[in-house]
């Protein structure tokens, strides 16, 4: 197969795919995708499902987790590119493949040049989203369930990949990301980053992890754009569901001590999970996002309150 997204990817970085940080050259940044052009086009009538506009706090203040949420409003694609330029926010663009058929065709090319390069890794499912940050923003200390990859593609970032046992990630909390209970932020300690493997980012360069591996970025003095991928595999999938399990059996007391995902004791959990999930018991305690302004399109350095709504997991 002729390579047409990946470069110089090398036989170790097969072997040591979803085991350990890797970290490898791509040439995504040359697409004229990610133009500004390409860009304001994109972000212009994006349904509003699949977007989140934010302004963040700083990770290391005591409140970084205490962002604010927004809505485009009334701007264009080219005012809301302008605004993230020149002020302090990001907006996260889900559903790439669904919402745009340049880049259906984009994941479809990428995911087969990653299976055909990593030639154990059977995906089910996968979504690419599109991340546009400001100069100096930070994407906060956090964790993903399915299988997860970062694409640099302008401007240049700080990324920091950090272990996946305790203290970094203890169960309590990766139970409540499994659960969505909290929105993938994970409580932080500065000092975590002297054990975190640390890259810049240039464009042109691909970061993928381990499972649940916590991770932040920081952005230097420019616009950035990156997409990120993710992936279930029939391992992924099953980690997720023990891992959902055991997380409910804790809460009723329980302390499972097995994250195997095979055999009877993996059968029954898969059940427990899907039972509970399929019963809406789960929606109770699913976190929400009130969204509280909007964009003035005659200043891109301002913002204008709205009256608050909220959205969840289900409905973005």
């Amino acid at each position: 197969m002729t390579q047409t997204i990946f470069d110089n990817w090398k036989p170790e970085h097969s072997r040591l795919w979803g085991r350990i940080p890797v970290i490898q050259a791509h040439n995504l940044h040359k697409s004229p995708l990610f133009t500004d052009e390409g860009l304001a086009e994109l972000i212009e009538n994006y349904p509003r499902a699949d977007y989140s506009l934010v302004i963040p706090g700083r990770q290391d203040q005591d409140q970084h987790h205490k962002w604010r949420e927004g809505d485009i409003g009334n701007a264009s694609g080219a005012e809301v590119l302008r605004a993230i330029k020149e002020g302090f926010l990001w907006i996260n663009l889900r559903n790439l493949p669904k919402n745009s058929v340049r880049f259906k065709k984009l994941a479809d090319q990428l995911f087969e040049e990653m299976q055909f390069n990593v030639p154990d890794l059977k995906i089910k499912n996968s979504e690419i989203t599109m991340l546009i940050t400001s100069p100096g923003a930070q994407t906060y200390y956090h964790c993903d369930v399915p299988g997860q990859s970062l694409w640099h593609i302008r401007g240049r970032k700080k990324a920091y990949i950090y272990p996946t046992t305790a203290p970094f990630i203890p169960d309590e909390t990766l139970d409540r990301v499994i659960m969505q209970e909290t929105e993938e932020e994970v409580p932080f300690e500065q000092w975590f980053d002297d054990h975190a493997l640390v890259a810049d980012m240039e464009p042109g360069m691909m970061a993928h992890w381990q499972q649940f591996a916590p991770h932040r970025v920081e952005n230097y003095g420019s616009l950035c754009v990156s997409i990120t991928t993710e992936h279930w595999t029939r391992e992924i999938e099953r980690n997720y569901k023990v891992r959902f399990a055991n997380a409910l059996l804790r809460r009723f007391g329980f302390m499972p001590k097995s994250n195997d995902i095979s055999g009877i004791t993996y059968l029954s959990k898969a059940v427990l999970q899907s039972l509970w999930r399929r019963s809406g018991l789960a929606r109770k305690h699913m976190w929400t996002r009130k969204i509280e302004f909007k964009l003035d399109p005659a200043d891109p350095h301002k913002i204008l309150n709205i009256t608050p709504f909220t959205l969840g997991p289900g409905n973005s």
